[in-house]
């Protein structure tokens, strides 16, 4: 569902000998691409036009821990094409993908920005987040980058922490809000609602029946983090629409189902959504998930949880 603006560079770092010009430099995963890496971004293009220097994000095109820990299951608060097409939207045209190997989680963070940035990118900058570090932990130089600055040319800035109330933002706080349905809380950090893309797909029809049609949807990637189970007051997006919805993460209990899915009911919508791709936006959770004694009882339940959607809805259009 998103589509890399043409504006942006995007160049893989092995495909790269040396660039022309100076560079200023900041490296991370930039999962999410929330409030405080957006501060950092803003912070390294002012550095940019201060210094005379081009600004380039070098991330990673996998998350790290998936080379270190082959047990690892990744839970990403953004896609790859995600990460780049945010990290564009703040202003930076020049991202570099670094293919996370072995052979580069060996680097100290010395070596790194040695044999790497130097070199490759020739940077005169560095520009660190308030929290960032790099580079084999075993064999850790990283308090000695000041002096590899020295040798080799080039100037270390510092970026200050972000926080949401007294909450310094990161992405682990922003799972932590999502694992816990607190979707106020993550949108902030994130600066918008967490969303998902998926593609519509066969279920079991059973919402038809009640009266409350859904769309099954099939989420993409399945790196990606998913909320809390729950009932959802949503916002969904395809082709060029947008509709109120409400979803029902998870199991089925009432019908004695238990393999979690992502059921949407639109408010407002008659149409076949098969095969259709599809982003939901996660606004706030309404409940947990109940069993219910008859098919009726879930029903009254469910009017009730559309009136609490529209009520929300309206409440954030004024």
């Amino acid at each position: 569902m998103y589509f890399i603006s043409t504006m942006v560079n995007v160049r893989n770092i092995n495909n790269i000998i040396a660039i022309e010009g100076e560079s200023l430099v900041t490296v991370g995963m930039f999962d999410g691409v929330h409030a405080g890496h957006r501060h950092l971004l803003r912070r390294m293009i002012e550095l940019s036009l201060q210094y005379g220097l081009t600004p380039y994000v070098v991330t990673f095109s996998r998350h790290p821990r998936q080379v270190l820990d082959m047990e690892y299951i990744p839970r990403m608060l953004s896609t790859t094409a995600e990460r780049i097409e945010k990290i564009a939207q703040c202003g930076v045209e020049n991202i570099i993908l670094l293919d996370f190997d072995k052979n580069t989680a060996s680097m100290s963070a010395c070596e790194f920005a040695s044999g790497v940035l130097c070199e490759k990118l020739n940077m005169k900058g560095l520009l660190l987040g308030y929290d960032n570090m790099f580079g084999n932990r075993a064999r850790n130089d990283f308090g000695h980058l000041q002096e590899l600055a020295e040798e080799k040319g080039f100037q270390i800035f510092t970026d200050d922490a972000v926080c949401i109330g007294d909450v310094e933002v990161s992405s682990t706080k922003i799972r932590h809000c999502l694992e816990n349905g607190d979707m106020a809380v993550a949108a902030k950090m994130l600066g918008a609602n967490y969303s998902v893309d998926g593609v519509v797909v066969h279920g079991r029809h059973v919402g038809t029946t009640l009266g409350f049609p859904t769309a099954n949807v099939m989420v993409e990637d399945s790196d990606k983090i998913l909320p809390k189970p729950g009932v959802y007051a949503l916002m969904v997006h395809f082709d060029s629409d947008t509709y109120p919805a409400m979803a029902n993460l998870g199991s089925q209990p009432t019908f004695r189902q238990n393999n979690p899915v992502l059921e949407v009911h639109l408010l407002g919508f008659n149409g076949d959504l098969y095969g259709k791709g599809m982003r939901v936006e996660f606004v706030t959770r309404l409940r947990d998930i109940e069993a219910f004694d008859t098919p009726q009882m879930l029903v009254e339940q469910l009017k009730r949880d559309r009136e609490q959607v529209s009520l929300i809805m309206n409440t954030l259009k004024r």
